[in-house]
């Protein structure tokens, strides 16, 4: 294996109030063997006390003078480091023991991958189990994917530095979602990777960046950017990045139709350009995993629509169907959106084992 030297880079702006078990999961890594960069953006509650009292010779920590914000943080810090690879997380998320080695390893024998994330865990605030986020794990399924969501968790991704500064960093255009644009961009030229294993405890705050920042005309933005990317000369409609859109959130009923009609369509182009994918097992579980999240999403507002979406998703990958949360589905199927809410509150009074 390689020994390229791994920056962990952590940009934190008021974050104390999770920041020790962050910077603890990183401190605690089976690689033992990097440069931990937190860039402190101008913080003014305890976090700066707390990172003065850090003694352990990997870590460096660089304030900035005024609050520049994620994006200008991440940029600064990847001027400033010194490791070949990159490691992301933020300062409320918590790594697992041998999320570097893993992701090292993977990269070490893969030189032709840009960047390698993983399958999350997520909690909420107080650290009680929020369920879990699976993403494809192959370049096609990840490059078709992107076109609805991120398909690559932010704070789980290990990149190579001089890859992304030559596609010229983060955009400080973005705020928020500054990490999907940059993949969609990257992803162009070079490959992109999840692996199987969940190698990041997400933490879903109300005041995360993601939540507070999110603005959909940016998100629309990097869509109709990938949608040109994914399809060169091919022109989209406007009702079509609506469609798109709603895969975020939830595709109404009363548009179910014609977003499966546009789904389909574009399925079949890119499994005409990329022969490769019509034979390939992860864009089949892609597939699976996008009419899951339809058919979840549908369940509240339209039973019969959310089931028929949740059958589809077995059809096109059967062993998704052993992870299911059939109590869940049952449920939500017998009482509607009342028990939705009741099995939220009851799964969250369950830690994360």
């Amino acid at each position: 294996m390689s020994c390229a030297l791994i920056t962990v880079l952590l940009a934190v702006h008021n974050g104390e109030p999770w920041l020790r078990e962050s910077v603890a999961s990183i401190l605690d890594q089976s690689w033992r063997e990097f440069e931990f960069l937190i860039i402190d953006d101008a913080s003014t509650d305890e976090t700066p006390g707390f990172l003065r009292s850090m003694v352990d010779p990997r870590v460096r920590v660089v304030r900035n003078e005024t609050n520049l914000g994620l994006t200008a943080s991440l940029n600064r810090g990847l001027q400033l480091a010194q490791g070949e690879l990159i490691a992301r997380q933020d300062a409320d998320d918590l790594s697992h023991p041998h999320r570097l080695a893993k992701q090292a390893a993977f990269l070490s024998a893969h030189p032709q991958v840009a960047a390698v994330g993983s399958q999350v865990r997520m909690i909420d605030e107080h650290g009680r189990a929020l369920g879990r986020k699976d993403f494809p794990l192959s370049h096609r399924g990840i490059w078709w994917s992107h076109l609805w969501d991120n398909a690559l968790a932010h704070s789980a991704v290990m990149f190579r530095r001089t890859t992304v500064l030559a596609a010229g960093g983060y955009d400080e255009g973005y705020r928020a979602s500054q990490d999907y644009e940059l993949w969609s961009r990257l992803g162009e030229r070079h490959l992109l990777a999840n692996l199987p294993e969940r190698l990041l405890t997400l933490r879903v705050v109300p005041s995360s960046i993601t939540r507070t920042h999110r603005q959909p005309e940016l998100i629309r933005t990097i869509q109709a950017a990938h949608f040109s990317r994914l399809f060169p000369g091919r022109m989209f409609t406007e009702d079509e990045l609506d469609l798109i859109a709603h895969f975020r959130t939830c595709v109404p009923p009363e548009a179910l139709p014609r977003f499966r009609a546009l789904h389909h369509d574009l399925s079949a182009s890119y499994q005409a350009a990329w022969p490769e994918v019509r034979i390939s097992g992860d864009f089949a579980r892609t597939l699976g995993l996008q009419f899951e999240r339809i058919g979840y999403n549908l369940l509240p507002a339209s039973r019969s629509a959310g089931l028929r979406e949740l059958a589809r998703a077995v059809r096109i990958w059967p062993p998704r169907a052993l992870a299911f949360p059939w109590m869940r589905i049952a449920a939500i199927t017998l009482l509607g959106d009342h028990a939705r809410r009741l099995y939220e509150r009851i799964l969250a009074r369950q830690k994360i084992s």
